[in-house]
């Protein structure tokens, strides 16, 4: 009998009660939604959640995030799913990935667009916000090891919808 993430979740390495994972819902239109999704203890996904939070809060009309953060299985069978759910060329592109983190955009017509790790993030947002002082100083500087709890508070996609 197959566990879901949500099921496992509460199992994994002796964890307390099972942490939700939010459902990601439809992307209001206008919006891309930045997600992520890692292991909670782990600089470059703390350094992931940093840079999409920045980026939202200096964008709220067009960007709204999410996250997952959890111990092993639980992230390894999240990303599976999440891995499904991308087109077929990218399905092939990101197979052997089992870092965290996974960032990945959904858009308002249903599509997503896999990044990668935090490195392939940092890329894009600079990119995308060549002019905006902190990307640039979060997206072009590695993590520290004081970074590596991550916060686990829901992205605004889920508080949204609270």
């Amino acid at each position: 009998d197959a566990e879901t993430p949500q099921a496992r979740s509460g199992k994994a390495m002796g964890a307390g009660a099972a942490k939700e994972i939010l459902p990601r819902g439809r992307v209001p239109a206008g919006k891309t939604r930045i997600c992520v999704a890692g292991f909670t203890i782990s600089h470059h996904t703390h350094r992931a959640r940093k840079l999409a939070d920045h980026i939202v809060a200096a964008n709220p009309t067009t960007y709204e995030s999410w996250y997952h953060f959890d111990k092993g299985e639980v992230y390894r069978d999240l990303l599976k799913t999440v891995k499904s759910e991308l087109p077929a060329e990218q399905q092939e592109k990101f197979a052997a990935h089992k870092s965290s983190p996974f960032c990945w955009l959904e858009l308002a017509d249903g599509t997503r667009d896999a990044k990668g790790g935090r490195d392939r993030l940092c890329e894009w947002a600079l990119a995308m916000f060549p002019e905006d002082k902190t990307v640039t100083a979060l997206a072009s500087t590695p993590p520290s090891l004081t970074e590596a709890w991550v916060d686990e508070t829901p992205g605004t996609a889920s508080k949204d919808r609270e």
